[in-house]
């Protein structure tokens, strides 16, 4: 994978629980690692259909492979353009080459 089309800056976080001091759980993201990634966004017509049905915003992350994000998992997300994303698809690219993240920015409902 070149690195000239990697030129964005995301965070990776996980979800974790705690206990606050009255006993109840409380649930908050903490910084996995950061990468360079290019990003993608989804077609015109990926991008219609999605504000459609739910005032989402796809994209897609690519980046290289190591420790790090070799250990994100579905249920982890993205950090992007002062946004959470949350990741619905991880898919491996050759042999230790990178990761393909597909992941959903959901926009705010205007209730």
């Amino acid at each position: 994978m070149k690195a000239g089309p990697r030129n964005r800056r995301i965070t990776f976080q996980r979800s974790i629980s705690t206990t606050d001091d009255y006993g109840g759980r409380v649930e908050s993201w903490v910084m996995l690692c950061r990468a360079f990634a290019s990003v993608g966004f989804g077609t015109g017509q990926e991008r219609r259909e999605a504000a459609q049905e739910s005032a989402s915003a796809p994209a897609t992350f690519r980046v290289l492979h190591n420790s790090h994000t070799a250990s994100i998992l579905p249920t982890d997300r993205i950090q992007y353009l002062g946004s959470a994303w949350d990741i619905t698809s991880v898919v491996p690219l050759g042999f230790q080459e990178g990761f393909e993240f597909v992941a959903i920015r959901l926009q705010p409902t205007g209730d």
